[in-house]
């Protein structure tokens, strides 16, 4: 018997995922919205970059985990900031509330 040698064909780069990519765009988008909210010293925050695109990122970034053969990396990275802004909007209203003005 002969031996036989199986060919592997590798792939020099795995494409990313839409959504994934998405999501850590619209992390990035958000972080970025949020940063300048915080140097003018705005008294409103823009409700669309604490609230819906970490929201909308999140979805995206789940979707992008789900998808197969592909690269997860601008999914978890989207994930990652995009929870990261969401608990920071969650904590800083709670500190706010917990100042007390008037003692």
């Amino acid at each position: 018997m002969e031996l036989g040698v199986k060919k592997t064909q590798r792939k020099t780069g795995r494409a990313q995922t839409i959504s994934g990519f998405l999501s850590f765009l619209t992390a990035l988008i958000a972080l970025s919205g949020v940063n300048a909210a915080l140097l003018i010293k705005t008294n409103v925050f823009p409700n669309i970059f604490l609230i819906q695109f970490p929201f909308i990122g999140v979805f995206l970034g789940i979707v992008g985990l789900l998808t197969r053969k592909r690269s997860r990396m601008f999914a978890w990275w989207g994930l990652g900031l995009n929870t990261f802004i969401l608990i920071f909007t969650f904590m800083m209203f709670i500190f706010a509330m917990s100042i007390n003005a008037k003692p």
